[in-house]
């Protein structure tokens, strides 16, 4: 190997790049803000004590649904690839005749719906369902 072509693979070898960064599962993540609902809903929770009575009060059980599909086997594989890019338990429900990828819990459906935005900035599509 001659001096010029072991200087080019030490460089390389040296500084990690944007590929392997995203090996080691560092790969960028945006910062999102806490609410991502729209400014009119905002200026309305900005009165003290409406907002916070409105917000701690349980108005049923929400979850995300991320997919349907109708095979067992394959509702298995997303379940496992679902969980790991979101980090929550999935259930797979079956509602005949599919088999329906569920996780997360709310007690009330703006919580549900600002964490469903938050994921799809991630491409990560799902919608919430009233389970209770």
């Amino acid at each position: 190997m001659s001096l010029c072509a072991a200087a080019t693979v030490a460089s390389f070898a040296a500084e990690p790049t944007d590929l392997d960064s995203l090996f080691r599962g560092k790969e960028y993540k945006p910062v999102l803000s806490a609410s991502l609902r729209d400014s009119a809903t905002n200026e309305a929770s900005a009165v003290p004590g409406k907002a916070t009575a409105k917000a701690s009060k349980s108005d049923g059980y929400y979850m995300l649904q991320f997919e349907s599909v109708a095979d067992f086997d394959a509702a298995q594989r997303r379940r496992a690839q679902i969980s790991a890019s979101t980090g929550y338990a999935i259930q797979v429900v079956f509602d005949a005749p599919f088999y329906k990828l569920r996780g997360g819990g709310w007690a009330n459906k703006k919580a549900a719906e600002d964490k469903a935005r938050e994921l799809s900035a991630y491409n990560i599509t799902a919608f919430v369902v009233k389970v209770k």
